[in-house]
């Protein structure tokens, strides 16, 4: 006999609503879980929508910006007022920006010139701007104005938060630093050393609740760095990666040599060695160094050819041909032409400024300006590239007073047209190394403070200066306050301060010194990382590299955060910099590969890491789950250091 379904046993009942509490309340706790989430969540999602699609646009405009840029001495008058970097709330760009909505805040506005084929310089203009469109949606906006064309507008990101309190946001004072912040740029100091906006570091806040643990809250940290943009190829589509650590290390530098006859036989025995020591300081470096030898004329030294020639420290071939290329030219012939040797070094053949500016000169002399440009000219047609601000005194109404140059005694005329030209570009650092008995003897010294605001007056009677107090003069525009460098136990002990390097014979440990301190003022306590094939050549591919810690000599840990840098083939150097008190002796740094994950294509070779000529040994450190390896090495504050992972294709 069939039995009718009589319902749900007592205990089947009890399962059952003890099974579906327990399910609604695991289901409820995802929900809460997700709602919680949802905000950090989005904000995750923003912070990895924003870099991609800033990653279009800052990274070139920054790498794009001199940030020390004095458009008015390069350019002309007609620039007064203009700054390549303007961070007011209430600023516009200039240009043709017809209709385009200016009504928002202004967040970042960057300013710089390139040249058309006959050399006219034409401004470009581009402003970040923070605005509410016309649907209620806040955004980023970049608005490029170039030389007299129409401005264009192109939407960097949407969906941007509100301001904070938009009760009382105003855009021409509230800047929105709450979405996009430059730290360096607003910090006078910082902007005075940033040298190049590569540097810059660029915040942008995803917004979201949880803080950083859950990421929503998060900033991502942004620096385009690397290279210029003049550095990249036309048909190169690869921005400046993002994950940069700024650094003090890089940019142009230039070397000023006198080769003149009265330096002798310590032209080999001395300033040889020394300029090729100054040389190997930099290696491996993201700098570019030029040599400029001067006696009578003036030339620059090194492979290729041209008026200027910067030569990168990271190409090895270009380095070791730069020093075979210095043994071979510098002799010790003819007289002493300071004005040649600045004009070449600051100017093109045309008499204009030239088109890459050093970041520092380093000159060195053993004497007194005994010739000018007015008679001698590296070869270029006498006569048309004279100074024209500074009339020829043996010209003037008073001319027969002026002794005309011989190449052996001091000429007041030849030292002023050399301090004309710095003077059109004073804001470069310029380093003076003084060497040699004739620095003590006395000069007749021409001057009235007419000469240096109407340099056609008549300069007045003489007086008595000893010659190195000359090049004191030139270095400090008059003003006779140089930083006199402190040589003690062997080396310079305050580089980082010194300008003035007066020494009263040629020695060869003393010169070499001084060549080594003045390399490295800026890139001493810094680590430079690249990456190489076995055949030398750089990786294509972006490798990530992290300092995750250091300690001092006695093994106390100071990394108070990790950071991290990139290399790829257009941006081949990453570097890290330690300030390293005189206290301690060295820093021990850890550095170790990151994203291996996307680097299938390749297998670790070796870590080689140098200061110079000297090979540093390193202490391998072990990944896990990979075959490669991160190392230690140890920092001293005096040396550069290049370390060089090798990798093989896999």
């Amino acid at each position: 006999m069939d039995r009718q379904d009589r319902g749900m046993t007592l205990v089947e009942l009890l399962v059952s609503v003890s099974l579906l509490g327990l399910v609604i309340s695991v289901v409820s706790a995802a929900i809460v879980v997700t709602l919680r989430q949802s905000d950090s969540t989005e904000g995750r999602t923003s912070l990895a929508r924003y870099e991609q699609s800033i990653d279009t646009w800052i990274p070139a405009d920054l790498s794009s910006t001199d940030v020390t840029a004095d458009f008015v001495t390069l350019y002309g008058p007609a620039y007064a007022g203009l700054l390549p970097v303007t961070t007011a709330a209430n600023a516009s760009p200039c240009g043709n920006c017809g209709a385009l909505d200016l009504s928002g805040a202004n967040a970042l506005q960057l300013a710089w010139f390139t040249a058309t084929d006959d050399g006219t310089p034409v401004m470009t203009q581009v402003q970040y701007q923070y605005i509410q469109n016309s649907t209620g949606e806040w955004q980023l906006q970049r608005i490029e104005c170039v030389g007299g064309s129409p401005c264009t507008k192109a939407v960097v990101l949407h969906e941007l938060a509100p301001p904070p309190d938009i009760a009382t946001y105003n855009p021409d004072v509230d800047r929105p630093t709450w979405i996009l912040s430059t730290p360096e740029l607003d910090d006078p100091a910082e902007l005075a050393l940033a040298g190049n906006a590569q540097r810059i570091v660029v915040t942008i806040n995803g917004g979201g609740t949880g803080g950083s643990t859950a990421g929503g809250a998060s900033s991502v940290s942004l620096t385009a760095g690397g290279v210029l943009t003049s550095d990249i190829d036309a048909d190169d589509f690869t921005v400046p990666s993002f994950v940069r650590a700024k650094s003090r290390c890089g940019g142009p530098v230039t070397l000023i040599v006198d080769d003149s006859g009265s330096i002798g036989g310590a032209v080999s025995t001395v300033v040889e060695p020394g300029v090729l020591s100054f040389i190997e300081a930099f290696r491996g470096t993201p700098t570019q160094v030029q040599v400029i030898q001067f006696a009578s004329t003036a030339n620059a030294i090194g492979p290729g050819a041209g008026w200027h020639r910067y030569i990168d420290m990271t190409n090895d071939a270009e380095v070791d041909q730069l020093k075979t290329d210095v043994v071979a030219a510098l002799d010790s012939v003819g007289g002493t032409n300071w004005e040649e040797a600045f004009f070449h070094t600051l100017k093109g053949s045309d008499g204009s400024t030239a088109a890459t500016l050093p970041n520092r000169i380093v000159f060195f002399t053993d004497g007194i300006p005994t010739l000018n440009r007015t008679t001698t000219l590296s070869g270029w047609p006498a006569g048309s590239f004279i100074n024209g601000t500074l009339v020829h005194y043996n010209d003037g109404p008073y001319g027969s007073s002026w002794p005309n140059e011989n190449g052996s005694a001091f000429h007041q005329e030849s030292y002023d047209r050399a301090d004309v030209i710095l003077d059109d570009h004073r804001g470069i650092d310029l380093i003076f190394v003084g060497v040699g008995p004739d620095l003590n003897n006395n000069v007749s010294w021409i001057y009235n403070e007419a000469v240096y605001t109407n340099r056609n007056a008549n300069p007045g009677s003489t007086s008595t200066k000893q010659a190195h107090e000359t090049i004191a003069g030139l270095l400090t525009n008059l003003a006779y306050n140089e930083v006199d460098a402190v040589f003690s136990g062997g080396e310079y002990t305050n580089p980082e301060v010194a300008n003035f390097y007066l020494q009263s014979s040629f020695d060869t440990a003393a010169f070499g010194a001084a060549m080594k301190a003045s390399a490295l003022k800026d890139c001493g306590g810094t680590l430079t990382i690249q990456t190489r094939l076995p055949d030398g050549t750089s990786v294509a591919d972006e490798f990530v590299y992290e300092n995750s810690d250091y300690r001092t000599d006695t093994g106390t840990s100071v990394g108070a955060e990790s950071r991290v840098v990139t290399t790829s083939a257009t941006f081949r150097t990453g570097t890290f910099d330690f300030d390293i008190p005189a206290t301690t002796a060295y820093y021990s740094v850890d550095i170790v590969p990151q994203e291996l994950q996307t680097l299938d294509g390749y297998a670790f070779d070796n870590w080689s890491c140098r200061a110079g000529a000297t090979m540093k040994s390193t202490t391998a450190i072990d990944i896990v789950d990979s075959t490669f390896e991160g190392f230690t090495v140890d920092v001293v504050a005096n040396e550069a250091l290049s370390c060089i992972l090798t990798v093989v294709p896999a």
